[in-house]
């Protein structure tokens, strides 16, 4: 199921494998792979980079939004979705 997370950027939610904030050390390094490897896309639109999104197809998203604000998106959808179940 596909959510939108950011203005115009929608990502499928059973995907994504982690949410961390760009001044990680993890996300340094996976940003580094995703670039060596043409996977990298920057949404933030001309903002701050603050919010790294890694997928299971080890594609890197680069957001403006805030950490917990994407967080909180992703989980209230998987939330809505198993009161639906």
């Amino acid at each position: 199921m596909f959510i939108q997370i950011t203005r115009g950027v929608f990502v499928n939610k059973d995907r994504v494998k982690a949410v961390i904030p760009l001044n990680s050390v993890m996300a340094k390094q996976m940003r580094e792979a995703a670039n060596f490897s043409n996977k990298t896309l920057n949404l933030t639109y001309g903002a701050q980079a603050r919010t790294v999104v890694i997928t299971d197809s080890g594609h890197v998203f680069l957001l403006g939004e805030k950490v917990n604000k994407v967080r909180q998106k992703l989980l209230k959808k998987k939330e809505q979705d198993q009161q639906s179940h």
